[in-house]
């Protein structure tokens, strides 16, 4: 027994998430200094009223009053917490790590229903955790866009679970309809769904399948239309989020003055951050030698979570899992993200954008790790968790001990 107990503490996949307590301790001050405006969505809400009080940045300023424009789920789940505690002591933080907890539980169940065994689970689980932009977001979740895409990515790996799991299809169109209520290009996620519930009821006949894709589309549609009806309540018309009434500033509003929200102007940059850009570090003046900041532009997913491109390994023969549908929803997704006039800044390392797509695409990578040799991945694996851990936890440190030099 007690072999077996030391067995286990030896295994990679637990000493990397071990590294996540760690990290989280370490950067418990890493945090955005703002106001969580879902909380102050759920107490609009509970006071009668959809808008709120004007004052914090990324409110939309429409007809005199202020707005939250994102998509509101992350404000339902927020409202009975905010009944008690009101919106300034909301614990927002700790309920963004009770979702990566939860995130980390259906993805392991994920990776078992596809054969992983037990290490590479854990070596999967904790790529996902610690070496992608989720670590961050559930770091900064004080703020909103992070503790929407921690509540967007938990919801979609429920979906992606279940859609391969036990297949309920109004449940997986639910929560696929609640992560696009949280993060908008969570939609692009659907096709993959939608895909996988019609091919797993292929022995039961084509009404069956019809009828799960057709609970799919219920569950999803609902969502939707809640979300139409909100955005029709507060702006000009149901299909206007109000994005564009949120005051920008420097180059972001540059921007969109010139080439409005979507653009294929903003390509170049946005594939340049997405797929070749390293971490930019900011050194002090005069002699630029003390490193002191990490801009907001953010790390590429090849740098950064390189792991990612085991995707490239996947294959679909002799799974449940259709290959085709999950690109194209990766792709789709990216493609919309690349035309879009912001690349998820703030962002430190990793890139924040991608977790609107990452949920479908570690189906593909642990596919893909299935047919490669594990010394051929576990060390981008390590890197990706050592650069984030650098980054996130040990260089705040490592700088405020260089400017006293």
């Amino acid at each position: 027994m007690r072999d077996a107990t030391l067995s286990r503490w030896k295994t990679p996949g637990v000493w990397l998430l071990g590294l996540l307590a760690l990290g989280l301790v370490l950067s418990h001050k890493t945090r955005l200094d703002e106001p969580n405006l879902y909380a102050l969505q759920a107490e609009a809400w509970l006071q009668g009223r959809m808008d709120v009080p004007q004052g914090p940045h990324d409110l939309a300023l429409h007809g005199g009053k202020a707005w939250v424009p994102f998509p509101p789920f992350p404000s339902v789940l927020l409202l009975p917490i905010v009944a008690v505690t009101g919106p300034e002591r909301a614990p927002v933080r700790a309920v963004a790590v009770l979702l990566a907890l939860l995130a980390g539980w259906s993805l392991w169940r994920l990776l078992t229903r596809l054969e992983l065994p037990p290490p590479e689970r854990a070596w999967l689980a904790a790529a996902f955790l610690l070496g992608t932009g989720f670590w961050s977001c559930v770091l900064w979740s004080g703020g909103v866009w992070f503790f929407a895409h921690v509540v967007a990515t938990t919801c979609l790996v429920l979906a992606v679970t279940e859609a391969l799991g036990r297949g309920r299809a109004v449940l997986v169109g639910l929560l696929a309809g609640s992560a696009f209520l949280s993060r908008q290009l969570a939609v692009y996620s659907l096709l993959f769904l939608l895909v996988v519930l019609w091919r797993r009821a292929e022995e039961s006949g084509r009404r069956r399948q019809v009828l799960q894709v057709f609970g799919g589309l219920f569950g999803f549609g609902l969502c939707a239309l809640a979300y139409l009806a909100f955005n029709a309540a507060r702006f000009e018309g149901p299909f206007d989020t109000g994005y564009a009434y949120i005051p920008l500033g420097d180059y972001l509003q540059a921007r969109v003055e010139k080439y409005g929200l979507f653009h294929p102007a903003y390509l170049p940059f946005n594939f340049i951050t997405m797929f070749l850009e390293g971490p930019h570090f900011i050194f002090s003046a005069p002699r630029q030698l003390q490193p002191v900041a990490v801009d907001g532009i953010g790390t590429s997913l090849t740098i950064a979570s390189p792991f990612l491109f085991v995707a490239l390994a996947a294959r679909g023969s002799g799974t449940a899992v259709p290959v085709r549908a999950a690109w194209a929803s990766v792709l789709l997704a990216l493609t919309h993200m690349l035309l879009y006039y912001n690349n998820g800044f703030v962002q430190l390392n990793a890139h924040r954008f991608a977790l609107d797509f990452l949920p479908v695409l570690m189906v593909l990578v642990a596919l893909g790790a299935k047919r490669l040799p594990a010394d051929r991945w576990k060390p981008l694996v390590a890197w990706a968790v050592g650069l984030n851990f650098f980054v996130l936890a040990v260089f705040p440190y490592l700088s405020r001990a260089l400017r006293r030099l």
